[in-house]
């Protein structure tokens, strides 16, 4: 049996940063970077740079705006808020207003709009138009009265090839916008330095009176640009493990709380099971986030926002939370004291079970996915032989 309530919503009294609003909005959905990525088709590296509020790797404002509505729009949020926040937060880290910009359809006051009411389709952010798989087409037909007095004209004159060549040119400057930040391998910055650089060798020999071939003119430790070494990315970098010792809890069991419905309500203490490991966690004085694994089910993670809590059943528990200070836990209808300093804490039920386990309980990979820890040391140790393998 498992059971879990939490709230989908984070209630804001004013204007927060961006990126952390919308990171907990993320996390209260349950979205992983990497499906977030998938659905908006937004690299994880601008999603991240986004979260941090790092407008240094972010490109303009445009596509920031872009970005937004998307990331909203697939997590169903009031887009109104998340632009409010993204303003805020332009000002706060850089100083300035953010550029006035078509922030969304229902917001025609912010720029030019048709009769309807509607902002002028040729004002879309460059990453609406990446977004839309039919907006080059739709901005073409937009154009297309135009398109259509200038046809007639140019006929008119014999200009049937001109016309053509019109039509031609204005869909390749769709192709050839700007649309946003491109990603260049090194492979491909090598040939257009090799051509400036033989120019250059041509144009000094002409100079001179001397045939001197190109290739010359090259250092010798420019060849090795000509292939790259392959470079071997790591989803699952190095991590010190470290063995969970000395005990994680102490029952209470003479605690007042065991005996307040309103913190310990009754019909969890009635679905308690005696042959099972019964843990009720209790938001009781804000919000806390919660990583756990039951048996051999998947690794969830929740958000439990003040007031709310959750509920796990299992023959095995493995538990990892934030900010567990403001929580009221409950092991087998008890209070239990989960002495730390440091705001986070593991925990495994039942306790004898410690030792087969490793800290950190649920590391995150690069791919920004949450896995056991024997599943990460296993996966990171085929990396590292790998690493060793194309070292040598």
């Amino acid at each position: 049996m498992n059971q879990e309530t939490t709230t989908d919503s984070v209630m804001t009294n004013g204007p927060t940063l961006l990126g952390d609003y919308l990171k907990q909005k993320r996390l209260d959905k349950n979205f992983s970077l990497e499906k977030l990525s998938q659905k908006t088709k937004i690299s994880i590296n601008i999603l991240k740079s986004l979260e941090a509020n790092d407008f240094d790797h972010l490109p303009s404002a445009a596509y920031i705006k872009g970005f937004v509505t998307s990331y909203v729009k697939v997590l169903s949020l009031p887009l109104n808020e998340a632009i409010q926040n993204m303003e805020y937060t332009y000002q706060t880290i850089l100083g300035k207003p953010f550029p006035a910009l078509n922030h969304t359809k229902l917001m025609p006051t912010q720029g030019p709009a048709t009769k309807s009411g509607q902002p002028n389709p040729e004002e879309q952010s460059p990453h609406e138009v990446i977004e839309g798989s039919d907006s080059i087409i739709q901005n073409t037909k937009s154009a297309l009265p135009i398109f259509i007095l200038a046809a007639v004209i140019i006929v008119f004159i014999g200009g049937y090839k001109l016309v053509s060549s019109i039509v031609e040119n204005e869909v390749n400057s769709h192709k050839n916008n700007d649309l946003g930040p491109k990603i260049v391998s090194s492979a491909a910055l090598v040939k257009p330095t090799q051509k400036a650089e033989e120019a250059k060798a041509a144009q000094a020999s002409q100079v001179d009176g001397t045939k001197v071939a190109a290739t010359e003119s090259k250092p010798e430790e420019k060849k090795e640009e000509d292939k790259p070494a392959a470079t071997f990315e790591r989803n699952f970098p190095t991590i010190e493990f470290k063995k969970l010792k000395g005990k994680l809890f102490q029952v209470k069991t003479d605690a007042p709380e065991n005996e307040d419905p309103a913190i310990l309500p009754e019909n969890v203490k009635r679905s308690f099971n005696s042959s099972m490991q019964n843990v009720f966690i209790k938001a009781a004085d804000g919000n806390t986030w919660v990583s756990y694994k039951i048996d051999d089910k998947p690794i969830e993670s929740v958000i439990i926002n003040k007031g709310n809590d959750l509920f796990l059943q299992g023959n095995e528990i493995r538990l990892f939370l934030g900010n567990v200070n403001v929580t009221k836990i409950f092991y087998n209808n008890y209070l239990i004291e989960t002495p730390n300093k440091a705001g986070v804490k593991s925990l495994v039920f039942p306790e004898e079970s410690n030792t087969k386990y490793m800290l950190p309980l649920f590391p995150k990979a690069k791919d920004d996915i949450f896995y056991t820890s024997e599943d990460y040391i296993k996966r990171m140790h085929l990396e590292e032989e790998e690493l060793k393998k194309r070292q040598e």
